[in-house]
């Protein structure tokens, strides 16, 4: 059973706390031991700023530099379909500034919007399967551009072997114009205790730690939301994906109710970076980390 605690605050009332006690009342079980580490956030409104990052290519020995700064929002409704079923319905909107140096090509921006939508299910006491879609739309401030769509989807299931430890495995796929990505996701999570919990979920471990439920830190490795598709100019074809981590220590601070302040900070390091097209179908690419800076607002609400 799913047991919600709802911090007393006028903010926090009506519709979501209906919600909460809707899924209070069902089979669906999020957390079954005392932790201080908070739930995911259902919302949240961030920014960051990459700092200088060099891509080159191998194979015509050109490089261009840049720095990124972004500004992203989403959020989540979770509707409960029965006793076992849950779905949640969500948007995201994010605006990211491309600042070149010494190149030919002038700065830009790109403008994104999606509406990611996923499944839940509590298929018995130990199991539990979920599935999503999110497809993204993006507008580049380059001259003539056009909008372009790119969908990420996966599918999921979580053992819990115990009330400290589970193991999940799953399959993400990112489709991007010019270029799609696969990766396997597998790993699992253990909690040592209330206040520490060892997420080994690859690609992207990590290590938390919560002395109490106001205040946590973490350090490891996460997607950066860096993943663009948008035509360059003068191209009709080209397409630009790529798919980047961040690694890099964060604390957050519960602000008032379920409302958290975070920062982080690191270095990003990207995994690939693919042009394709008529102009650069053989091109391969090396990406250079570089330091970012990260601050988010989120809402978490208290699930025990």
């Amino acid at each position: 059973m799913v047991r919600v605690s709802t911090p007393c605050s006028a903010q926090e009332t009506g519709f979501f706390d209906r919600q909460m006690a809707a899924f209070q009342d069902s089979d669906i079980v999020f957390e079954r031991s005392s932790s201080n580490i908070p739930f995911a956030p259902l919302a949240y409104l961030s920014t960051s700023h990459y700092g200088s990052a060099k891509v080159e290519s191998r194979t015509r020995g050109t490089a261009i530099e840049y720095d990124l700064s972004t500004v992203s929002h989403a959020a989540g409704l979770p509707l409960l379909l029965g006793k076992r079923d849950a779905l949640v319905i969500g948007e995201y909107l994010s605006w990211s500034r491309f600042d070149l140096h010494k190149s030919h090509l002038e700065d830009f921006d790109v403008g994104t919007i999606g509406m990611p939508v996923a499944w839940f299910r509590q298929v018995n006491p130990r199991w539990q399967a979920a599935a999503f879609v999110f497809p993204m739309a993006h507008q580049s401030s380059q001259e003539d551009a056009d909008w372009t769509w790119q969908t990420m989807g996966g599918a999921f299931g979580r053992y819990v072997h115990n009330d400290r430890l589970w193991w999940a495995f799953g399959f993400y796929a990112d489709v991007a114009p010019g270029d799609n990505f696969y990766i396997p996701y597998l790993g699992a999570s253990w909690q040592l205790n209330p206040r520490w919990t060892i997420s080994a979920i690859m690609p992207w471990p990590a290590i938390l730690y919560a002395p109490n439920t106001d205040w946590m830190f973490r350090a490891g490795v996460s997607p950066s939301g860096a993943s663009w598709s948008f035509v360059p100019q003068g191209s009709d074809n080209v397409a630009l994906n790529f798919d980047a981590w961040d690694l890099g220590a964060s604390v957050e601070r519960r602000l008032t109710g379920m409302w958290h302040l975070g920062l982080e900070a690191g270095v990003g390091g990207f995994r690939g970076l693919r042009l394709q097209g008529s102009d650069f179908e053989d091109a391969e690419f090396s990406v250079h980390s570089s330091a970012f800076v990260k601050m988010s607002l989120n809402f978490r609400p208290a699930v025990e």
